[in-house]
């Protein structure tokens, strides 16, 4: 074929990917009898069909000898819109992308029935392919085949790979199916389910935000073809955009309606262990959203529904690693309202209980990004106890195994938002030890990178509201460090951004208490370094900003530790301007109340040990008022409760700095307030010296 005849060809194919695909046999192979050329042209369309072939496939495509198969194969590797495929065998091939889909299209637009029954075919060729790669080319084609068949088929796979397959492996899948959907070759109820797939996967990456109108042409889809599970499948992920919105009473209505879909499938079939497990999820879903409204006793109950639902279904099958997984999360939803409770040791046998199943999960496979990733944030959530319960050096270690997962995700995916926002939040766990070590520098430089990599996710995303809270609370860690270097006006510039950001988070949902709470909070922040700048009235109207909130929310839900005890710490603040302004007895009465508060959640967990610390603070701050209006013996009394507090806590954890300060400012109290405990205290600081001085050695 000379020059002339070649541009004529090329301008016959009128710019068509597919024929210009077709033209590379005329070109190539112009010699070829034309018999030979067509049948060329006829394994080109067919191994365009899967994603790559070889001899196998396209004997089983084309229902021909393999020793011609390879005749044919050899010739396509000729071919410029072919290449090798090595990683799927040496003699694998595939057909450049831009062609093969371009064949695709054309075969379903002119012979569909053509472009069905080969589908078909090679959904054969990888039916007993049970690898991810080989599901995931299995379903492709069973999709284009048999839509219905493939859509109860693609649900299945979903099912199954919930909560244990790699993430690789689900964005793998999510791509397949995305590109069934842009190149419009599957109706529903297929489509449905492709586009679920597709949106769990963006969900996996942090992206929750933007998939509303993803969500909702699922549910539309659902509710054409009456297909329920699908149709409750919309709703959760529906209700997570409005949650990663702050739409959290929107978000609720929606989770309700997947809870309600996955209870009558469930009641229809108790044997389908499928919808038991989207009924313990939907649960699950339920129970974070009432949790972040402050809801503790209702949230645990949907909690524990789910913790019911996958300890069952794990003694039903219990080397089902994904239902492993759903169980240990389960176990950490649960903990979640513990802790919050106050409840720290039941807390951490949650959470011990999900440690022990996770690392199980990355012991027998340690590529599994998902189970690092699980394991990363329970060793966190143990550290949290560990920190609460005074245990600083064992709290330490179980935030750095968080930090050294996080960071090793972070690295292997930098686009995955949902994992830059975990290493952001490691960085802050261990800063917040480093910090109650008393080791404010090291603390600063964690703090500062959380700082950064939040705020890098809040300006991708300006209405993710879990990325702007990430960035609000990023502001106040960091003027936490500030404020205790002494650096009061840069202090006060992050204190007075994080009240900005969640001033405007709350005021987006009012019923959020999460973001009411940290309002509050920063209000009293700001209200800290206002007094410690001498600024009294200001500092007052901040902290009565927070007293305002806190009584709202210890109203709301009496059972609530931390609200509980929020109250009782900006009575505290309160107190504490009242007192330098002079005022003792309003004073003394804002300290007796923070006082009856802490010693009732004290009494009721005794190793919560920051609880037991600020017990003896709160009997200090008694002490100093009736010092300061002269009844010293009652003043003594609150002291020596305070030593006694001080002085086993000291004993407990002899690297907590903050513990050791706090002793010797005890026994600075009560050697000001009697002179036999000046000659005790003398003793006790020579003592200390002389134990450093060996310990230096």
């Amino acid at each position: 074929m000379d020059f002339a005849d070649q541009l004529l060809v090329l301008k016959q194919a009128q710019g068509d990917p597919a024929r210009l695909a077709l033209v590379t046999v005329e070109l190539a192979y112009s010699e070829l009898p034309d018999t030979e050329k067509a049948a060329l042209k006829e394994a080109l369309q067919a191994a365009a069909i899967p994603h790559w072939c070889d001899e196998a496939i396209l004997t089983a495509l084309l229902k021909i000898p393999l020793e011609e198969s390879a005749t044919r194969l050899h010739r396509l590797r000729g071919l410029n819109v072919v290449e090798a495929f090595p990683a799927r065998g040496q003699s694998a091939v595939n057909v450049h992308e831009t062609s093969r889909l371009a064949l695709r299209q054309r075969l379903f637009k002119e012979d569909q029935a053509t472009f069905r029954r080969l589908s078909g075919w090679a959904a054969s060729c990888f039916a007993v392919d049970f690898t991810p790669s080989g599901r995931i080319e299995w379903i492709y084609h069973l999709l284009c085949a048999e839509p219905e068949r493939g859509a109860t088929e693609l649900e299945k796979l979903d099912r199954a790979w919930t909560g244990s397959a790699h993430p690789e492996d689900v964005y793998a899948l999510a791509l397949a199916m995305m590109e069934l959907e842009n190149s419009q070759l599957v109706g529903n109820p297929a489509r449905a389910w492709m586009l679920i797939v597709i949106a769990w996967s963006r969900w996996l990456r942090g992206e929750d935000a933007q998939l509303a109108d993803m969500a909702n042409q699922i549910l539309l889809l659902a509710q054409q073809t009456q297909d329920l599970a699908a149709e409750g499948e919309a709703h959760a992920l529906l209700g997570y955009v409005l949650q990663a919105q702050g739409k959290l009473d929107a978000a609720l209505a929606e989770f309700e309606q997947s809870v309600a879909i996955f209870r009558r499938l469930a009641e229809q079939d108790p044997s389908n262990a499928g919808w038991q497990q989207e009924l313990g999820l939907a649960y699950s879903k339920v129970g974070d959203v009432l949790q972040a409204q402050g809801k503790l006793e209702a949230a645990l109950a949907e909690f524990e529904q789910s913790l019911g639902i996958f300890r069952r279904l794990t003694e039903q099958d219990p080397g089902n690693a994904g239902w492993q997984r759903n169980l240990s999360l389960a176990h950490t939803l649960v903990g979640d309202v513990l802790q919050a409770q106050g409840k720290l040791d039941a807390a951490l046998a949650e959470f011990e209980q999900c440690l022990a199943i996770i690392h199980k999960l990355a012991e027998q496979d340690p590529s599994n990004a998902n189970w690092q990733q699980g394991l990363g944030v329970t060793h966190a959530k143990v550290g949290d106890v560990l920190q609460a319960q005074g245990k600083l050096e064992a709290a330490l270690a179980e935030c750095e195994q968080c930090l050294v997962n996080s960071r090793s995700l972070a690295k292997q995916d930098p686009s995955n938002a949902g994992w830059q926002r975990e290493l952001g939040v490691s960085h802050s766990k261990v800063g917040d030890v480093l910090q109650a070590q008393g080791k404010p520098e090291a603390a600063l430089a964690e703090f500062e990178r959380y700082f950064a990599i939040s705020l890098r996710l809040a300006e991708q995303d300006p209405s993710n509201s879990d990325w702007q809270r990430e960035l609000g609370v990023a502001h106040s860690r960091v003027g936490d460090v500030l404020e205790a270097q002494g650096k009061l006006e840069a202090a006060q510039a992050e204190f007075e951004q994080y009240l900005a950001i969640f001033s405007k988070l709350a005021k987006h949902d009012p019923s959020n208490t999460g973001w009411q709470r940290e309002l509050g909070v920063a209000y009293g922040k700001l209200g800290d370094v206002l007094q410690a700048q001498g600024k009294l009235e200001a500092a007052l109207a901040e902290f009565e900003q927070r007293l305002s909130i806190s009584c709202r929310l210890a109203e709301l839900d009496p059972s609530n530790a931390d609200w509980q005890r929020g109250l009782g710490v900006v009575n505290a603040m309160v107190g504490d301007v009242l007192q330098a302004q002079g005022k003792l007895e309003e004073a003394l009465e804002k300290f007796e109340q923070w006082l009856a508060i802490i010693r009732r959640l004290a009494e009721q967990d005794i190793g919560n040990a920051s609880w037991q610390r600020e017990l003896g603070v709160a009997h200090a701050k008694v002490g100093d008022v009736l010092q300061a209006k002269g009844k010293l013996e009652a003043a003594q009394a609150e002291f020596e409760q305070c030593l006694a507090i001080s002085r086993r806590l000291a004993e407990l954890d002899p690297s907590n700095a903050g513990w050791q300060r706090d002793l010797e400012l005890a026994y600075g109290r009560l050697a000001h307030a009697n002179s036999t405990w000046a000659v005790i205290k003398n003793f006790y600081l020579k003592i200390r010296f002389a134990l450093r001085k060996l310990t230096q050695k």
